[in-house]
Protein backbone atom coordinates (compact mmCIF):
# COMPACT_ATOMS: atom_id res chain seq x y z
CA UNK A 1 0.00 0.00 0.00
CA UNK A 2 1.49 3.22 -0.62
CA UNK A 3 2.70 5.63 1.91
CA UNK A 4 0.38 8.64 2.83
CA UNK A 5 1.26 11.45 2.03
CA UNK A 6 1.60 13.98 5.60
CA UNK A 7 0.23 17.16 5.46
CA UNK A 8 -0.11 19.73 7.66
CA UNK A 9 -3.60 22.65 7.32
CA UNK A 10 -3.12 26.04 8.36
CA UNK A 11 -6.52 27.86 9.58
CA UNK A 12 -7.52 30.77 11.11
CA UNK A 13 -11.36 30.27 11.33
CA UNK A 14 -14.24 27.83 11.93
CA UNK A 15 -12.15 25.32 9.59
CA UNK A 16 -15.11 23.49 7.20
CA UNK A 17 -12.33 22.87 4.85
CA UNK A 18 -10.25 21.66 7.14
CA UNK A 19 -13.18 19.21 8.01
CA UNK A 20 -13.59 18.34 4.41
CA UNK A 21 -9.65 17.16 4.50
CA UNK A 22 -10.12 15.15 7.81
CA UNK A 23 -13.34 13.48 6.29
CA UNK A 24 -11.88 13.44 3.02
CA UNK A 25 -8.44 11.86 2.80
CA UNK A 26 -7.23 11.56 6.17
CA UNK A 27 -5.84 8.46 6.54
CA UNK A 28 -6.88 7.30 3.55
CA UNK A 29 -3.87 9.35 0.18
CA UNK A 30 -3.11 11.44 3.37
CA UNK A 31 -2.42 11.75 6.76
CA UNK A 32 -2.57 15.64 8.53
CA UNK A 33 0.10 15.78 11.16
CA UNK A 34 -0.58 18.98 12.35
CA UNK A 35 -2.64 21.93 12.38
CA UNK A 36 -1.70 25.63 13.39
CA UNK A 37 -3.66 28.36 13.98
CA UNK A 38 -2.23 32.38 14.15
CA UNK A 39 -5.99 32.46 16.51
CA UNK A 40 -6.13 30.30 19.95
CA UNK A 41 -10.19 30.63 19.47
CA UNK A 42 -10.26 29.37 16.08
CA UNK A 43 -12.92 26.61 15.96
CA UNK A 44 -11.21 24.83 13.69
CA UNK A 45 -8.32 23.77 16.40
CA UNK A 46 -11.56 21.75 17.97
CA UNK A 47 -11.97 19.88 15.09
CA UNK A 48 -8.32 18.49 14.68
CA UNK A 49 -8.03 18.10 18.22
CA UNK A 50 -11.10 15.78 17.99
CA UNK A 51 -9.37 13.58 15.47
CA UNK A 52 -6.38 13.10 17.70
CA UNK A 53 -4.22 15.56 15.33
CA UNK A 54 -1.76 18.02 17.18
CA UNK A 55 -2.54 21.54 17.28
CA UNK A 56 -0.57 24.48 18.06
CA UNK A 57 -0.66 28.42 17.92
CA UNK A 58 1.03 30.78 16.73
CA UNK A 59 -0.50 34.33 17.86
CA UNK A 60 1.68 37.08 15.85
CA UNK A 61 1.64 38.62 19.29
CA UNK A 62 4.28 36.37 20.44
CA UNK A 63 7.05 36.83 17.96
CA UNK A 64 9.08 40.38 16.97
CA UNK A 65 7.82 40.23 13.26
CA UNK A 66 5.79 38.21 10.86
CA UNK A 67 9.05 36.38 9.74
CA UNK A 68 10.13 35.04 13.26
CA UNK A 69 6.29 33.96 13.82
CA UNK A 70 6.51 32.25 10.35
CA UNK A 71 10.16 30.67 11.08
CA UNK A 72 8.74 29.49 14.06
CA UNK A 73 5.67 27.98 12.14
CA UNK A 74 7.52 26.23 9.39
CA UNK A 75 10.23 24.46 11.86
CA UNK A 76 6.78 22.77 13.45
CA UNK A 77 5.59 22.01 10.62
CA UNK A 78 9.02 20.59 9.62
CA UNK A 79 9.14 18.87 13.33
CA UNK A 80 6.01 17.32 12.54
CA UNK A 81 7.16 16.04 9.17
CA UNK A 82 4.65 17.98 6.71
CA UNK A 83 5.75 17.55 3.26
CA UNK A 84 2.47 19.56 2.10
CA UNK A 85 0.86 22.70 3.59
CA UNK A 86 -2.74 23.55 3.39
CA UNK A 87 -3.96 26.98 4.18
CA UNK A 88 -7.40 26.23 5.02
CA UNK A 89 -9.01 29.53 5.38
CA UNK A 90 -5.84 30.62 7.04
CA UNK A 91 -6.34 34.67 7.35
CA UNK A 92 -2.15 35.24 7.35
CA UNK A 93 0.14 35.94 4.66
CA UNK A 94 3.55 33.87 4.46
CA UNK A 95 6.44 35.22 3.20
CA UNK A 96 9.14 34.27 1.57
CA UNK A 97 11.65 32.31 3.99
CA UNK A 98 8.50 30.24 4.72
CA UNK A 99 7.68 29.21 0.88
CA UNK A 100 11.47 28.22 0.50
CA UNK A 101 11.11 25.84 3.50
CA UNK A 102 8.66 24.04 1.44
CA UNK A 103 8.97 24.31 -2.06
CA UNK A 104 6.42 24.43 -4.50
CA UNK A 105 4.42 22.48 -1.37
CA UNK A 106 2.00 25.28 -0.08
CA UNK A 107 -1.53 25.53 -1.85
CA UNK A 108 -4.97 27.70 -1.09
CA UNK A 109 -8.04 27.47 -0.94
CA UNK A 110 -9.61 30.86 -2.96
CA UNK A 111 -12.87 31.67 -3.04
CA UNK A 112 -12.95 33.50 -6.43
CA UNK A 113 -11.69 32.69 -10.02
CA UNK A 114 -7.89 33.85 -10.24
CA UNK A 115 -6.58 36.10 -11.37
CA UNK A 116 -10.33 37.59 -10.69
CA UNK A 117 -10.65 38.98 -7.07
CA UNK A 118 -7.14 38.34 -5.13
CA UNK A 119 -6.68 38.93 -1.61
CA UNK A 120 -9.30 39.34 1.19
CA UNK A 121 -12.94 39.65 0.56
CA UNK A 122 -12.94 38.24 -2.71
CA UNK A 123 -16.62 37.45 -2.57
CA UNK A 124 -17.79 41.20 -1.56
CA UNK A 125 -14.99 42.34 -4.74
CA UNK A 126 -17.30 40.12 -6.55
CA UNK A 127 -20.40 41.04 -5.52
CA UNK A 128 -19.35 44.84 -5.65
CA UNK A 129 -18.37 44.36 -9.85
CA UNK A 130 -21.65 42.67 -10.47
CA UNK A 131 -20.43 39.62 -11.62
CA UNK A 132 -22.46 36.87 -12.18
CA UNK A 133 -20.36 34.02 -12.19
CA UNK A 134 -18.53 33.22 -8.93
CA UNK A 135 -16.15 30.52 -8.41
CA UNK A 136 -13.77 28.87 -6.46
CA UNK A 137 -9.87 28.17 -6.86
CA UNK A 138 -6.99 25.69 -5.63
CA UNK A 139 -3.27 27.38 -6.27
CA UNK A 140 0.17 27.38 -5.62
CA UNK A 141 1.40 29.77 -2.99
CA UNK A 142 3.82 31.98 -4.10
CA UNK A 143 5.56 35.01 -2.41
CA UNK A 144 2.37 37.65 -4.00
CA UNK A 145 -1.16 37.54 -3.30
CA UNK A 146 -3.36 34.52 -4.84
CA UNK A 147 -1.06 35.32 -7.59
CA UNK A 148 0.25 31.64 -7.84
CA UNK A 149 -0.46 29.00 -10.41
CA UNK A 150 -3.24 27.49 -10.55
CA UNK A 151 -3.90 23.71 -10.16
CA UNK A 152 -8.16 23.54 -9.78
CA UNK A 153 -10.49 25.72 -10.62
CA UNK A 154 -14.86 25.88 -10.55
CA UNK A 155 -17.45 28.42 -12.17
CA UNK A 156 -20.44 28.67 -10.42
CA UNK A 157 -22.94 30.73 -12.12
CA UNK A 158 -24.96 32.57 -9.73
CA UNK A 159 -26.71 35.30 -11.29
CA UNK A 160 -29.28 36.62 -8.82
CA UNK A 161 -26.62 36.61 -5.57
CA UNK A 162 -26.94 39.87 -4.09
CA UNK A 163 -25.16 39.02 -0.44
CA UNK A 164 -21.74 36.90 0.58
CA UNK A 165 -23.59 34.25 2.58
CA UNK A 166 -26.10 33.45 -0.34
CA UNK A 167 -22.56 33.30 -2.38
CA UNK A 168 -20.33 31.01 0.21
CA UNK A 169 -23.23 29.09 0.71
CA UNK A 170 -22.73 27.62 -2.49
CA UNK A 171 -18.77 28.21 -3.27
CA UNK A 172 -18.41 25.81 0.07
CA UNK A 173 -19.01 22.34 -1.52
CA UNK A 174 -16.95 23.60 -4.47
CA UNK A 175 -14.48 24.29 -1.78
CA UNK A 176 -14.54 21.13 -0.09
CA UNK A 177 -14.47 19.33 -3.11
CA UNK A 178 -11.83 20.49 -4.82
CA UNK A 179 -9.27 21.28 -2.03
CA UNK A 180 -9.30 17.60 -0.96
CA UNK A 181 -9.30 16.95 -4.87
CA UNK A 182 -5.76 18.96 -5.05
CA UNK A 183 -4.69 17.01 -1.69
CA UNK A 184 -5.12 13.61 -3.61
CA UNK A 185 -3.06 14.76 -6.91
CA UNK A 186 -0.22 15.87 -4.99
CA UNK A 187 -0.39 12.78 -3.14
CA UNK A 188 -0.32 10.65 -6.22
CA UNK A 189 2.20 12.85 -7.97
CA UNK A 190 0.31 13.94 -10.37
CA UNK A 191 0.90 17.45 -10.33
CA UNK A 192 4.03 19.30 -12.49
CA UNK A 193 4.86 22.64 -13.76
CA UNK A 194 4.40 22.64 -17.43
CA UNK A 195 8.29 22.84 -19.05
CA UNK A 196 6.68 25.30 -21.79
CA UNK A 197 4.85 27.87 -19.31
CA UNK A 198 5.56 27.00 -15.52
CA UNK A 199 2.68 29.20 -14.69
CA UNK A 200 0.73 26.51 -15.96
CA UNK A 201 0.46 23.23 -13.49
CA UNK A 202 -0.29 19.76 -15.30
CA UNK A 203 -2.12 17.28 -13.84
CA UNK A 204 -0.81 13.96 -15.00
CA UNK A 205 -3.74 11.94 -16.76
CA UNK A 206 -6.11 15.11 -16.99
CA UNK A 207 -6.62 16.22 -20.68
CA UNK A 208 -5.46 19.64 -21.95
Amino acid sequence: MPQRLPIAVLVSGSGTNLQALLDGVHGHEADIVGVASNSAQAPALERAQARGVPTRVFDRADYADRQARDEALASWLTECGARLVVLAGYMQLVGEPFLARFPDAVINVHPSLLPAFPGMGAVAQALAYGVKVFGVTVHLVDAGTDTGPVILQRAVELPGARTEEEVMAALRPVEHELLPNAVRLFAQGALSRDPGNPRRIAIRGAEG
